[in-house]
C-alpha cells in the first residue's frame, strides 16, 4: 500500500494535504495513510474518503474563509493543530466514524446530522463543541479551554458518549444540554465556568456520573426542563447525576425548575455561595446518598409545587435552614443526617407537606423543626437533638404528627401552638433546659403514651385558655413542676404519672381547669398537688405518694375528688374523696415556667439588688440612671397602690456603649429590679441580635422575631448590636421588616415586656431614628463608657477573688501600666479584655508552678508580675 506524503517544500511529496487525500486509492481495502510533515498548512481540508492521516512534528491546518477540516467518512486524523482563521468552524464532521486523536483544535468544532465520530486526546481551545442533530460522538480524555461563549453544547437528538472531559475557564456555561439530548457523561471535571457549570434545558435527559463542576460563577448545576417518560429516572434511564461533586459554586449546588425529573446520587455539593439544592415548578427531584457542606443559605429548598425525596442525605453546615420547604411542594426525608444549622433544620411553610422517617435532625441555633402557615409535618422515629429554641415548633394553622421521636438536649422539647390539633405519639423528650412540652395560649395538642424526662423547667405547659388530651405519659426527674395548667387552661390527662418534680408535680393556676383522671404524682419537692384561686380541676382515682405534702389550695379553690388515695406522704392533706369543692387550707407553694417558687424563697429586695449594681466595678454613670430610674418606678407603684392613675413612664431603653462595658450584666439586673418592683411578672432576660430575627426570605423575618419576642413576655428583651438591623446602603433588608414587627409587638404587649436595644453610640443614634415608632419607644439612653485602667485593674482583682487568687506585691501597679497600653489597642474590649487578661494570668502561673517542687497554698493563689502576659 502506497504511503501519501506531505510536506511544504519537499521535493516528491505533496505540497497540499488535500492534494494527498485526493490522490488516495478510494478502492483500496485498506485505510490509506497520509503522513504530513510539520508546517503550516492553510486550506479548507475535506476528508470525503477514509484515510488515515497523520501529522510528523508541529503540523498546522488553518482553515480559509471556512472551516479548516470537514469529514464526511471514516479514517483517522492523528496529531494536527487545527486552526479556523476567521472565527468559524474549525472542524465540521457531519457523516461517517471518523477518529480524531492527539489534536489540537483552535475554534469551534461542529458534530451534526448522523455523525458517529471519536474524538480521543484532543484539546478545542477557545471555541465551543457543538454536539447536534442525531449525531453519536464518543469522546475521551478531551479537554476544551477557555471558550469564549459555552464550552460543549449539545442538543437536538443527539446522545454522545462523554468520558473523562475537562472543561476550564469558559467565558459562559460550562456543558449545556438542550433539546431532546441523552448520552452519558462519565468522570471528568468542569471548572471556573462564568456563568453556570451545567445546565439542563427542555427535554434534555442525560446521565452524568463521576463528573466534577469547580467553582462556577453561578449555579453548579441547573435544571430547568419538561418532564421525560413518567418513570425513566426510578427504571435507570432520565437525567441522573451520580456520584458527582460541586464545589464552591457562587449560586446555588444544583438548581431544577420547570417539570423536570432528577435523580441525584451520591453526590456532594461542598460550600455553595447559596443554597445547595433547589427545587421549584412541578419538578421533581430525589436525592440518595447525597451530602451537601457548608452552604452559603438553606442546604435544600423545595418551593411552588416541587417534590423533593432525600434518602440518607447528610446536612453539614448550613447558613439558612437544612430543609426549607414552602408555597405547596412535597418534602420526603428518610434516613438522613441534618445538623449545624443557622436556621431551624426543617422548616415548613405556606402549604407544603413535610415528613421525616428515622436519622437525625441536630444543633441548630432556632428548632429542630418548625411548622407555620398551613404546612404539615410528619415525623416518624426522628431524632431531634440541641435544637437553642426547641425541637418541634408548631405556628399559625401549621400541623404536626410526630410518632416514636426522641428530643434531647438544646433548649425547649416542643412549643405546640396554632389552629391544628398537633399529635406527639410514642415519643420521649429528655434533658432539655427549659420546658419540656409548651402549649401555647389557646392552643389543642394531643399527647398518646409520651415521656418527659430531665426537663430545666416544666415538664408539660398549658398555656391560657389552651386544651390538650394527654393520655398514657410520664414525666420524671423535673426541675421545675411536672405539669402546670395556666388560666383558662382546661386539659385532660389520663393514665398519667409525674415522679421527681424538684417543684410541684401538678400545679392549676388561678382560674385553671382540667381533669386529671388515674394518674399517679409523687417524689415533689413541693406540695403534688396546687391548686389557686378559682381553679376547678377534677381528679378522679388520683393516687399521691412517697412526698413530703400532698396538696395545697388556695382558700378560693375549688378542685374536686374522686376515689384519691395517697401513701408516703409526710403531711397527708389529700382531701377525702367526699370532698367536692374549696377544702381551706394553707397558701401552698407552685411554680411556672421560668419563675421563682412562690412561698418558698425569700423574695430579692430592691436594696439587695442595688447593692448588687453597686457592687459592679466602675459604671457610676450607669448606677446614677439606674438609681433614677428606680425611684421613678417605685413611684408608680404607690400611685397604684393609693388608686391613683400612674404617670407616663418610658422603660425601654438603649445601652449605648462599646463592647465589654457591662450592658447585657446591667440588663439582666434591671429585669430583676423590674420584677421586684412588680412591673414585670419575672424579670427574665433574652438576649437576640440580627441573626436570631431576621430571616433570610420574604415573609421569613416577622416568625422569628415574633418567635423571640413571645420568649421574652414577662421579662426583658435585649437586642445587642441593634443598628444591624438597619444597615448603611441597604434600604431594602429584611432588617426594616423586623422593626417594624417589633414596634408593633411592644404597643401590643406595652406592660408585659421591656425592651433594650444595645450597640455603639453613633450607630444607635442612626438605629433610632430609623423608624419613628422605635424614635418614640427609645426615649431614655443609658451610657456605657469604656473602663479605666484603675477599674479594669479592680476586675482583675473581683475575677481573682471569686476564684481565690490574690494578686502579689507590684502587680496592681504593673496591672495598670499594661492597662494603658491595652487601652489604645485597636480591639480593646474593655471588661472582657480584663476577664481574658485574669484568665492568661492564671494559665501563666500554673505554667510557673508546675516547675516549682513543692508549691504551697500561697504560690498556687499568688499572681505576681511575671504572670502578666506581653504588652500589646
Amino acid at each position: 500500500m502506497s504511503v501519501q506524503r506531505v510536506a511544504p517544500r519537499a521535493w516528491g511529496a505533496h505540497r497540499s494535504i488535500g492534494a494527498a487525500v485526493r490522490a488516495v486509492d478510494p478502492s483500496a481495502s485498506a485505510t490509506p495513510p497520509v503522513t504530513v510533515q510539520a508546517g503550516a498548512y492553510t486550506e479548507r481540508l475535506v476528508l470525503d474518503r477514509p484515510v488515515t492521516l497523520a501529522g510528523a512534528g508541529d503540523v498546522r491546518l488553518i482553515g480559509a474563509n471556512g472551516p479548516a477540516l470537514t469529514i464526511s467518512a471514516g479514517g483517522t486524523v492523528r496529531g494536527l493543530r487545527i486552526e479556523s482563521s476567521s472565527g468559524t468552524v474549525a472542524v465540521l464532521i457531519d457523516r461517517g466514524a471518523a477518529v480524531l486523536e492527539d489534536c489540537e483544535i483552535q475554534g469551534d468544532v461542529r458534530i451534526c446530522a448522523d455523525a458517529a465520530p471519536t474524538l480521543r486526546r484532543c484539546r478545542v481551545i477557545g471555541g465551543t463543541l457543538l454536539i447536534e442533530d442525531a449525531s453519536r460522538a464518543v469522546l475521551e480524555d478531551c479537554v476544551v479551554a477557555d471558550a469564549a461563549q459555552v464550552a460543549v453544547l449539545i442538543r437536538g437528538d443527539a446522545a454522545p458518549a462523554i468520558t473523562g472531559l475537562r472543561v476550564t475557564g469558559p467565558a459562559a456555561e460550562g456543558i449545556v444540554y438542550a433539546g431532546a439530548a441523552r448520552g452519558v457523561l462519565t468522570g471528568g471535571e468542569v471548572s471556573r465556568a462564568a456563568r453556570t457549570g451545567v445546565t439542563v434545558l427542555d427535554a434534555a435527559a442525560p446521565a452524568v456520573r463521576g463528573l466534577t463542576v469547580r467553582e462556577p460563577g453561578g449555579d453548579g448545576v441547573r435544571v430547568d426542563g419538561v418532564a421525560g417518560p413518567g418513570d425513566a429516572v426510578r427504571t435507570g434511564g432520565g437525567l441522573v447525576f451520580e456520584n458527582c461533586a460541586v464545589v464552591r459554586p457562587a449560586g446555588g449546588g444544583v438548581v431544577v425548575t420547570g417539570s423536570v425529573a432528577v435523580l441525584l446520587r451520591a453526590t456532594t455539593i461542598t460550600q455553595p455561595a447559596a443554597a445547595g439544592v433547589v427545587a421549584g415548578g412541578t419538578a421533581d427531584v430525589r436525592l440518595a446518598d447525597c451530602t451537601i457542606r457548608e452552604s452559603g443559605s438553606s442546604a435544600v429548598v423545595a418551593r411552588d409545587t416541587a417534590v423533593v425525596t432525600a434518602e440518607r442525605l447528610t446536612v453539614d453546615r448550613a447558613d439558612g435552614n437544612g430543609v426549607l420547604a414552602e408555597g405547596g411542594a412535597t418534602v420526603r426525608i428518610a434516613g438522613s443526617d441534618i445538623a449545624h444549622t443557622v436556621n431551624t433544620v426543617v422548616h415548613a411553610a405556606g402549604q407544603a407537606a413535610v415528613s421525616v422517617r428515622g436519622g437525625q435532625l441536630r444543633e441548630t441555633s432556632e428548632y429542630g423543626v418548625r411548622v407555620v402557615d398551613q404546612a404539615v409535618v410528619l415525623l416518624d422515629g426522628t431524632g431531634i437533638s440541641a435544637a437553642a429554641v426547641a425541637g418541634i415548633g408548631v405556628e399559625d394553622r401549621g400541623d404536626v404528627t410526630a410518632s416514636g421521636c426522641r428530643i434531647s438536649g438544646g433548649a425547649a422539647g416542643a412549643t405546640l401552638g396554632g389552629a391544628h390539633r398537633p399529635l406527639l405519639r410514642d415519643c420521649e423528650i429528655a434533658d432539655v433546659t427549659g420546658a419540656g412540652v409548651l402549649v401555647d395560649a389557646d392552643a389543642a395538642v394531643l399527647l398518646q403514651r409520651c415521656t418527659i424526662r430531665g426537663a430545666g423547667d416544666a415538664g408539660l405547659y398549658f398555656g391560657e385558655g389552651s386544651t390538650g388530651y394527654v393520655t398514657d405519659c410520664r414525666i420524671d426527674d423535673i426541675d421545675g413542676a411536672g405539669i402546670v395548667v395556666s388560666p383558662g387552661a382546661r386539659p385532660s390527662v389520663h393514665a398519667g404519672t409525674v415522679l421527681r418534680t424538684k417543684k410541684n408535680g401538678v400545679v392549676v393556676f388561678d382560674g385553671g381547669h382540667g381533669d386529671f383522671t388515674d394518674c399517679a404524682v409523687g417524689e415533689a419537692g413541693y406540695p403534688a398537688i396546687y391548686v389557686g384561686a378559682g381553679a376547678d380541676p377534677s381528679f378522679q382515682r388520683l393516687h399521691v405518694h412517697d412526698t413530703a405534702r400532698g396538696v395545697a389550695l388556695d382558700p378560693a379553690a375549688a378542685p374536686t375528688w374522686n376515689a384519691c388515695t395517697s401513701s408516703g406522704v409526710a403531711a397527708d392533706d389529700l382531701p377525702s374523696a367526699a370532698t367536692a369543692v374549696g377544702v381551706p387550707q394553707n397558701r401552698g407553694s407552685a411554680v411556672a415556667v421560668g419563675q421563682a417558687s412562690l412561698g418558698e424563697d425569700d423574695p430579692e429586695t430592691i436594696e439587695d439588688l442595688l447593692a448588687e449594681l453597686n457592687s459592679l466595678v466602675g459604671l457610676d454613670g450607669v448606677k446614677e440612671d439606674v438609681r433614677r430610674m428606680v425611684n421613678v418606678m417605685r413611684t408608680v407603684r404607690q400611685r397604684r397602690e393609693a388608686g391613683l392613675p400612674a404617670p407616663p413612664l418610658g422603660r425601654h431603653l438603649v445601652f449605648a456603649g462599646n463592647p465589654g462595658t457591662g450592658k447585657t450584666t446591667v440588663a439582666r439586673l434591671y429585669g430583676r429590679i423590674l420584677a421586684t418592683l412588680g412591673l414585670l411578672e419575672s424579670g427574665h432576660l433574652v438576649e437576640a441580635d440580627r441573626s436570631s430575627l431576621v430571616g433570610e426570605y420574604v415573609g421569613h423575618t416577622a416568625p422569628r422575631t415574633q418567635a423571640v419576642f413571645r420568649r421574652a413576655v414577662g421579662g426583658v428583651l435585649f437586642i445587642d448590636e441593634a443598628y444591624a438591623l438597619v444597615p448603611e446602603g441597604h434600604g431594602s433588608d429584611f432588617g426594616a421588616e423586623a422593626i417594624v414587627t417589633l414596634v408593633k409587638l411592644m404597643e401590643d404587649h406595652r406592660d408585659e415586656v421591656v425592651v433594650i436595644v444595645a450597640g455603639y453610640p453613633s450607630d444607635m443614634e442612626r438605629f433610632t431614628a430609623s423608624n419613628p415608632g422605635l424614635a418614640s419607644r427609645f426615649n431614655r439612653t443609658v451610657r456605657f463608657e469604656d473602663y479605666g485602667a484603675a477599674e479594669l485593674v479592680g476586675i482583675v482583682g473581683s475575677q481573682a477573688a471569686g476564684h481565690q487568687y490574690r494578686l502579689g506585691p507590684g502587680a496592681e501597679d504593673a496591672l495598670t501600666e499594661y492597662f494603658d497600653v491595652l487601652r489604645a489597642a485597636p480591639r480593646f474590649g474593655n471588661g472582657r479584655s480584663a476577664r481574658q487578661v485574669f484568665q492568661e494570668m492564671t494559665e501563666r502561673q500554673a505554667q510557673r508552678v508546675a516547675t516549682m517542687a513543692d508549691p504551697g497554698t500561697e504560690d498556687l493563689m499568688t499572681l505576681l508580675i511575671d504572670d502578666l502576659p506581653e504588652a500589646p
